[in-house]
């Protein structure tokens, strides 16, 4: 088993695509090993309606440096969008959160 992580960034790198997509990584950055799981939530708007997706699941990091969780492509409407990342250790203490825009 690996030790909890040393102390932790959250980040949610966005990249515009063509055709008016954005793709979006949460990703962690430390510079030590761990384990722990993590819950990424994305929200679009569009004609007064709000959709979420949820996912997450457990990782372990190997090395220092970032770690990509997942990756995700939405659309960019026109009434916006927006992400969190949590990050939890492997007890269940929560290590970072970061909400973009």
């Amino acid at each position: 088993m690996i030790a909890a992580l040393p102390p932790v960034h959250c980040i949610i790198e966005h990249h515009k695509e063509t055709g008016g997509a954005m793709t979006l990584v949460p990703t962690i950055e430390s510079d030590g090993r761990g384990e722990g799981s993590y819950q990424f939530e994305i929200f679009s708007n569009s004609n007064g309606n709000t959709s979420s997706n949820v996912q997450g699941g457990d990782f372990q990091k190997a090395d220092p440096g970032r770690l990509a969780l997942s990756r995700s492509t939405v659309s960019v409407s026109p009434n916006g969008w927006s992400a969190r990342l949590t990050v939890f250790g492997p007890n269940g203490e929560k290590l970072c959160v970061v909400s973009v825009p």
